[in-house]
């Protein structure tokens, strides 16, 4: 088997896992999954979520209360294999640094 056919096999498989698994708890894993992000890549995506939760800080000691500089940045930002709404919506829903996502998901539902 080649190496193409064997990362093809693989590919079908973890399809079939995605399907087969329940992720009603781990929605956040099934995207990082479904998006075959490495372990650096959602590292990233921490920091990032970090970066705009000092961008948010910064905004409220000012008095700025609008979340859509801080959605244009994290979008502008974000791997191209994420979309924004799913993960958003799917770290609030496993509770993953909320202060930052829960404000993020809710503008970007209304954009929808």
């Amino acid at each position: 088997m080649s190496l193409e056919e064997k990362v093809e096999h693989l590919s079908y498989q973890k399809e079939i896992l995605l399907e087969l698994a329940d992720w009603t708890n781990r929605p956040f894993e099934y995207e990082v999954i479904k998006a075959n992000l490495t372990k650096q890549e959602v590292a990233s995506f921490f920091s990032l979520l970090h970066e705009i939760g000092e961008q948010q800080k910064e905004q409220e000691r000012y008095g700025f209360t609008s979340v859509e500089p801080l959605l244009v940045n994290f979008v502008g930002m974000l791997d191209a294999r994420l979309h924004p709404k799913a993960i958003l919506g799917a770290c609030v829903r496993q509770g993953i640094e909320l202060h930052i996502t829960e404000p993020l998901y809710r503008q970007v539902r209304l954009l929808d």
